[in-house]
């Protein structure tokens, strides 16, 4: 504000000086400050539609989950489209079957008569197969975790004779 003096002839004189323009400072910093709550108003406000999007569109809401059985039944019958298919030196896969329930199957045959004759009956490397198995599902089904689906493995020689059969619980990755 200006301040009102009196000079030597009585007149008033208006000082116009230092005090209007810190009154002009205060008042262009009180319109910035509205420009920066605003701006900062503006992005909480973004922040938030952003992510309760996301949030909304992590949960599906829009589309129907199919049901675990379904699921299994598809992708049974995409894995068959491929097969039979040799997977590794010796192993075949020959199909892959939904169920029961909430099973995943896989049916391999080993091929190779002396892998398949050191398979059997050695526990120690029926364990070792159980845990590669393990990880194979932990690290390269992580939609059946949550799924509750088991995945089993079955295991025959050239005969057709069960070699191994290994369930994994591909909740416990």
């Amino acid at each position: 504000m200006a301040a009102v003096l009196r000079n030597e002839l009585g007149r008033d004189k208006i000082d116009a000086g230092w005090s209007e323009g810190a009154v002009r400072d205060e008042s262009d910093t009180k319109s910035w400050m509205g420009v920066w709550e605003a701006a900062a108003l503006i992005i909480i406000v973004a922040t938030a539609f952003l992510l309760a999007r996301q949030y909304r569109e992590s949960l599906n809401v829009d589309e129907p989950l199919e049901p675990l059985s379904l699921a299994l039944e598809r992708e049974a019958a995409e894995v068959n489209a491929t097969l039979p298919e040799m997977v590794s030196e010796g192993v075949r896969l020959d199909k892959a079957t939904a169920g029961p329930g909430n099973a995943f199957n896989y049916s391999y045959t080993i091929v190779d008569d002396e892998a398949a004759r050191t398979l059997i009956g050695n526990a120690k490397k029926l364990a070792d197969l159980k845990t590669q198995l393990q990880e194979r599902v932990c690290l390269t089904m992580p939609n059946h975790r949550s799924s509750g689906a088991i995945i089993r493995y079955s295991l025959k020689d050239n005969k057709g004779e069960m070699i191994a059969d290994v369930s994994i619980d591909a909740g416990d990755c």
